[in-house]
C-alpha cells in the first residue's frame, strides 16, 4: 500500500488491502506516577490495518453504571509503532481499584474494546 499526506493530520490509502479490526488489550503499566498516588493503564491496540485508531475510555463501578471519562480525570499519552499503537492513561490510584476500565479503540473496522479485571 501507500500513502499520502495532506496537511497535518490527514492521510489518504490507497490498497487492495482488506480492512482488519485492531486486537485489543488493556494492562496495568508501571510508572513513577505510583510515587503521586497514580497507576496506569496501557491500552494496546495491534494487528489492525488501516494502522489508525483513537483511543477512549469508560469505568464502572461493581453493579454500577458506565461512565465516559472525561480527559480532567486523567492524562494520556499515545505512542505509535510500525504494526501497533499504545494509550497509557494515567489515573488516581483509588479509582483504580475501585473502578473497571474500559478502553475503546475506534478504527475504520469498527470500535473494539477490552477492560481491566479490577473492581
Amino acid at each position: 500500500y501507500y500513502y499520502g499526506i495532506f496537511g497535518s493530520v490527514t492521510k489518504l490509502y490507497v490498497t487492495d488491502e482488506q480492512v482488519v479490526k485492531p486486537v485489543v488489550s488493556v494492562y496495568p503499566a508501571a510508572s513513577r506516577a505510583h510515587l503521586e498516588g497514580k497507576s496506569s493503564l496501557l491500552c494496546l491496540a495491534s494487528a489492525m490495518f488501516p494502522p489508525l485508531v483513537q483511543f477512549s475510555w469508560k469505568r464502572q463501578k461493581e453493579n454500577g453504571p458506565l461512565e465516559d471519562l472525561p480527559p480532567a480525570v486523567g492524562e494520556q499519552l499515545e505512542f505509535r509503532e510500525l504494526g501497533c499503537t499504545a494509550a497509557i492513561r494515567v489515573i488516581d490510584r483509588d479509582a483504580f481499584h475501585t473502578y473497571k476500565y474500559r478502553c475503546y479503540v475506534q478504527h475504520e473496522g469498527g470500535t473494539v474494546e477490552a477492560q481491566t479485571e479490577q473492581g
